[in-house]
């Protein structure tokens, strides 16, 4: 019975489709470079619950996961961390904060800041796109 419910859990984890996150912002810039994609930057506060809500319910088995995957590279930014990250441009009162970029770091569209749904997601990418 367990092995049964072991392989339901892992075909479900495999089929799950999700965003790949980076830890570091250098390191997504440079791979956004190297790959011709743009930014995305997700900021969010350390150990904040609406961050973990948000990343399960916005960029977890939505339609327009693949869709990120395949235009931008992704990065989670921690407010306050130490790693460098241009906090003169992704500067906001409001977390958490999503914002668009191009390879060169220039905004595609205007940030959304505050609470994140699905359906907002949705709609900006359709008008930032």
């Amino acid at each position: 019975m367990r092995f049964l419910v072991f392989i339901i859990l892992v075909s479900i984890t495999l089929s799950a489709s999700y965003i790949r996150w980076y830890g570091d912002y250098e390191d997504a810039h440079r791979e956004s470079l190297k790959q011709n994609k743009q930014l995305l930057v997700l900021l969010i506060e350390k150990n904040s619950i609406k961050a973990k809500n948000l990343i399960k319910n916005s960029f977890m088995n939505q339609s327009y996961i693949d869709k990120l995957n395949e235009k931008f590279i992704s990065v989670i930014v921690t407010k306050g961390q130490k790693g460098s990250y241009p906090i003169e441009l992704l500067y906001t009162l409001e977390y958490p904060a999503l914002f668009f970029l191009d390879k060169h770091e220039l905004f595609l569209c205007d940030p959304i800041e505050g609470d994140i749904t699905p359906k907002q997601l949705s709609k900006h990418l359709e008008n930032c796109l």
